[in-house]
């Protein structure tokens, strides 16, 4: 798996020059585009491991042979190809909503706000997430823990904005993150997404307190 960006020694997948492809509807998405956007859906459903190439060409509508022509190295191959794809659209969305001149406790909150549009409300799960389980958790692990330990240094600059010490900074941002993925994880665990939303807007009520 490539990555490019680094902070300090941290290897990151952001800046890969993968792009996000959540966008407005009235926007052309290219064929590309959508072949990731089906597969995606697989894998968030299924995992790694249920994914089953039949269930992807399915998804895809290309057959088993289409989707080697655009994945030679296949199912892990996509899987790859996905994990950039679901990371740079966390960013888009949530993390680079960390950014900017705005009060920290509203940059925090417009974070929480992405994040809940990343997962659309609870209906959908993080790939990352997902990933981080099974048989792809070896060729993930390393990568995925060096791109959410920049993340939570990003989250934890902003805490200390707020005026919280380093120390204590560190563990509001890995709170955060242990609450918006704890709830998302039991949203499914109840098959009810409704759990999440609660739970993410008593989160992102406390940020503005």
């Amino acid at each position: 798996m490539g990555v490019v960006a680094r902070k300090g020694t941290i290897r990151t997948f952001v800046r890969y020059g993968f792009l996000c492809y959540h966008r407005p509807m009235s926007q052309t998405i290219t064929a590309r585009e959508q072949l990731i956007e089906r597969l995606l859906g697989v894998f968030q459903a299924s995992g790694y491991d249920g994914a089953t190439l039949t269930q992807l060409a399915a998804a895809a509508g290309i057959g088993k042979a289409g989707l080697y022509h655009h994945f030679p190295g296949g199912k892990a191959e996509m899987a790859d190809v996905l994990v950039r794809h679901a990371a740079a659209c966390l960013e888009r969305e949530a993390f680079a909503r960390l950014a900017g001149n705005a009060p920290p406790a509203q940059r925090l909150a417009a974070f929480v706000e992405g994040f809940c549009r990343y997962v659309e409300d609870g209906e959908t799960h993080c790939l990352l997430a997902v990933l981080a389980q099974g048989s792809a958790h070896g060729a993930f692990a390393e990568q995925l823990a060096q791109q959410y330990e920049a993340w939570l240094q990003r989250l934890a600059s902003v805490y200390e904005a707020t005026g919280l010490k380093p120390k204590r900074a560190a563990r509001a941002a890995s709170d955060l993150l242990q609450q918006l993925y704890g709830a998302l994880v039991l949203s499914k665990l109840l098959n009810d997404p409704r759990h999440f939303r609660r739970a993410s807007r008593r989160i992102g009520k406390a940020l503005t307190r």
